[in-house]
């Protein structure tokens, strides 16, 4: 860790639960104002609760840091990084930073995610990997009130873990690539990815793949072509390609992200299934023509409902909701999203008819502010990121009436923001006037 400069990290201005309202407006400003550093410390004594003008310096220098704003020749801008952080408020980013810059950061979500739960285990853990460092508690509980301000982990009497070590993804959601690998202990730069001490697999997919002879694309049938592992010549069904391919009979899930325009950052589609794979003619990165194993995945996860012959987007919003609020059995020997019942018709996962309810009473328009969708995905449709209005880990009901759709801004709001919780108050009562019309 050579090229990492810090130990400590400073707790910033807020608190544990304000720092990160604060640390988006000051960063609003500096976006603003570019400002020298006589007014930039005007601003943070004026607008926050810094107390004084040394706190303040330190936590300049603690933003120039850990990568979000630059100075040059007296005048503070914000970097790219920075940028990113303040128009998607996406703590991801924030974990990017701190994860390169701050000696230990990354080691502290590791010692979590091997069981060391307390302050006091994870102090053991860290003076272990870094001899050389004192480690006070005190260290280690500013890296913790990062990771908590963040929303990463959580803690219960004094014992600290991270949603997702049990594959608790949320659909929709954005992670750190870094901070899945970090915690999971899978390998980094795959495709597909076995974490060691976990019962499922990840898989990425984005257009930079594209590059390495890899071609992945949902079909009509809404089911997932996925190209294997093995950028250059022939693609043979061995390690991620065998493990995705037996991951059923090993007992293991498989986890779907994608890439986004910000370098490490992902976006998680869901939980899939093997259903079968072929063997296509394709360029490998040095643009021979090869044999690319390429699976076909399904969507997996929740409970049936059968939709006779019909597809989603053929449904009606009264339709969505209706089929959205049964909970069929699962069937024991299916697990293809689109099976054949004895009827003749077809099965969806009712997580995945819950989803489309939401994004067709929206309609193409984000139910938090009122915005058309900000940008078309890739299959030409608005994009919207469905929210579930007590989050699924939280006990909330894979249910039509708690799911609204939001564009990515208010969706971060609502996690990210300082009025996050009257924000999602204000969600659920637009639910509720929307639930009406389909509950009578």
């Amino acid at each position: 860790m050579a090229d990492q400069t810090r130990m400590t990290t400073e707790r910033f201005f807020g608190g544990v639960n304000g720092r990160m309202a604060y640390l988006h407006d000051t960063l609003g400003f500096i976006k603003s104002a570019e400002p020298n550093e006589t007014e930039l410390m005007k601003w943070i004594l004026d607008s926050t609760p810094a107390g004084t003008e040394t706190t303040v310096r330190r936590n300049i220098a603690f933003l120039v840091s850990i990568g979000l704003i630059r100075e040059s020749e007296g005048w503070y801008e914000l970097t790219n990084k920075g940028a990113a952080y303040y128009e998607h408020d996406n703590p991801a980013v924030i974990y990017e930073g701190l994860a390169t810059a701050v000696d230990g950061f990354r080691e502290i979500a590791r010692a979590i995610a091997s069981g060391h739960r307390t302050v006091g285990e994870i102090q053991g853990r860290l003076r272990s990997v870094f001899p050389d460092y004192a480690l006070p508690e005190g260290v280690v509980q500013k890296h913790l009130d990062w990771l908590l301000s963040l929303e990463l982990v959580t803690e219960t009497d004094g014992e600290y873990a991270f949603e997702f070590e049990r594959g608790a993804f949320e659909v929709g959601e954005t992670y750190s690539r870094w901070l899945i690998h970090d915690v999971l202990k899978g390998e980094r730069y795959k495709g597909i990815a076995k974490p060691s001490d976990y019962p499922f697999i990840i898989i990425v997919t984005g257009e930079s793949g594209s590059d390495y002879g890899y071609k992945d694309e949902f079909l009509d049938d809404d089911t997932f072509l996925y190209s294997g592992e093995g950028a250059e010549g022939d693609m043979t069904m061995e390690n991620g390609n065998k493990a995705l391919r037996d991951h059923k009979q090993n007992g293991e899930a498989v986890h779907l992200f994608e890439d986004t325009d910000l370098p490490w950052i992902v976006t998680y589609v869901g939980e899939f299934e093997y259903d079968s794979h072929q063997v296509d003619t394709l360029a490998d990165a040095d643009g021979r023509m090869r044999e690319a194993i390429r699976f076909r995945l399904v969507a997996s996860g929740g409970t049936d409902v059968d939709i006779g012959d019909r597809t989603l987007g053929s449904m009606s919003a009264e339709e969505l909701f209706q089929k959205g609020k049964q909970s069929s059995p699962r069937s024991s020997t299916s697990t293809a999203t689109t099976n054949s019942t004895s009827s003749g018709g077809k099965r969806r996962k009712r997580s995945e008819v819950v989803r489309e309810f939401a994004l067709e009473t929206a309609d193409g328009v984000c139910q938090g502010c009122g915005e058309p969708a900000p940008f078309k995905n890739k299959r030409g449709q608005p994009f919207l990121e469905v929210h579930h209005l007590k989050r699924l880990t939280d006990g909330g009901p894979d249910d039509p009436e708690n799911v609204i759709a939001l564009c990515p801004n208010c969706h971060r709001r609502r996690h990210q923001g300082r009025d996050g919780d009257a924000f999602n108050q204000e969600l659920i009562e637009k639910a509720e006037l929307r639930n009406e019309q389909f509950s009578n």
